[in-house]
């Protein structure tokens, strides 16, 4: 899945929280070719499955992770918890994955491991 750096920090200012929230879900489900839902089980706090992985995020912590700072700290944030419950997957199988994980170029993959 291709994806662009420049778009994404667009869509993370612009977007509310849970619409940005929706967004990165959806990309990580075509992404894995999974489906991916995302339930807002109390106020302000939203629980995001695909297949036997889960995670819960608050609205704030979206908000946190949608900063100035990287448009793909939320992608990272779902997929880190979603690694630690089993899911395996190549950090360079896409481009898309390597945005979320810093990777621009094929060396920075053995640094990071």
């Amino acid at each position: 899945m291709n994806s662009s750096g420049y778009i994404r920090a667009i869509m993370a200012v612009n977007l509310t929280e849970e619409k940005f929230l929706m967004v990165v879900a959806d990309i990580i489900g075509k992404e894995f070719n999974e489906d991916i839902s995302v339930i807002e089980i109390l106020k302000d706090e939203f629980l995001i499955t695909m297949n036997n992985y889960s995670t819960i995020i608050s609205k704030d912590h979206v908000r946190t992770l949608k900063g100035p700072i990287g448009p793909y700290r939320l992608d990272r944030y779902i997929l880190n918890d979603f690694q630690i419950q089993g899911l395996t997957f190549e950090k360079t199988r896409s481009q898309y994955i390597r945005y979320v994980f810093n990777i621009f170029y094929e060396n920075e993959l053995k640094k990071k491991d």
